[in-house]
């Protein structure tokens, strides 16, 4: 069974003596794949191999992929010095010592309050070292992320599989059912011919011809039958590898329709409440399946 709920929640921390990376990663329901990420400017220019992993990793879900970085990455910043602003402060400095009659000479420590003289800035990084740095925090992130949405598609799995066994419960009741449905649409329709015809008597060959047409409106037999094979598909799926919720939706909502045909057609109040029952159980399995991947 490999069905993959689209809820789940990864996490992920390299810590070294001066920085640590923290990679989370998290997914909600979506029909599609969509992908938000959190990147700090380091990383910046990895977002389209990140896009590329989840993808190949993720078939639905909205995907929010948060990178934190604490401390000072190694070669994240360089100093930059605006010698030629340090040299105009020295000599403005200067200036002011002879205008002045001043003492002392211009120390590199009043350099050092000025500001401009010294920035840092922005180092340019090799992306591949960049992807070498952060691939093995976000690939265990996403390990445990995909490890919650196992987890969790594995409980409605087993949660489908008890819905799918009070649905077959139900078809079984509807079924037997069947037969009287017939009969008392039959009987209804003798009583209401004989009235109509109560000056004549009854014509057996109209009243052969009125039950044909009856059989053909009451009978559920088609329904019954292709509900059975809905589920049929249903349970082989869920035992099937690869994505499923499309499929799964799918069924459920031709099961829906033949629940709904057969309801009306079968004019029978006990048919009508289990098709109700019907109804409520694949409601709760459609609800189950839109967190399905």
């Amino acid at each position: 069974m490999t069905l993959y709920s689209m809820t789940g929640f990864g996490r992920a921390e390299m810590v070294s003596d001066t920085w640590s990376l923290r990679v989370e990663a998290k997914s909600l329901n979506h029909r599609f794949l969509e992908i938000i990420l959190r990147l700090p400017r380091r990383y910046q220019g990895l977002e389209e191999k990140i896009r590329r992993l989840l993808r190949e990793w993720f078939v639905r879900g909205r995907f929010e992929i948060y990178v934190h970085i604490l401390g000072t990455p190694p070669g994240g910043q360089e100093l930059s010095v605006n010698t030629e602003l340090a040299a105009q402060y020295v000599a403005k400095m200067r200036l002011l010592k002879t205008l002045l009659s001043l003492d002392g000479q211009p120390q590199v420590s009043d350099l050092l309050r000025m500001r401009d003289v010294f920035c840092a800035l922005e180092a340019e990084e090799d992306l591949d070292a960049l992807w070498q740095e952060i691939a093995p925090v976000l690939t265990k992130a996403l390990e445990g992320l995909k490890e919650m949405r196992y987890t969790e598609g594995t409980y409605l799995a087993q949660t489908l599989k008890e819905n799918i066994r009070i649905l077959e419960e139900i078809i079984l009741k509807i079924e037997a059912l069947k037969g009287e449905a017939f009969d008392r649409a039959r009987k209804r329709l003798e009583e209401r011919l004989t009235k109509l015809l109560a000056d004549k008597g009854l014509d057996p060959l109209r009243l052969h011809q009125e039950v044909v047409i009856l059989a053909d409106k009451t009978d559920i037999t088609e329904e019954l039958d292709r509900l059975k094979s809905h589920i049929e598909q249903f349970k082989k799926t869920l035992l099937a590898p690869g994505p499923h919720g499309r499929k799964l939706d799918f069924l459920i909502q031709e099961m829906f329709r033949e629940v709904n045909t057969l309801s009306n057609k079968a004019a029978l109040a006990r048919i009508s409440q289990l098709a109700v029952e019907a109804k409520c159980t694949l409601e709760k399995m459609r609800e189950q399946v839109q967190n399905i991947e």
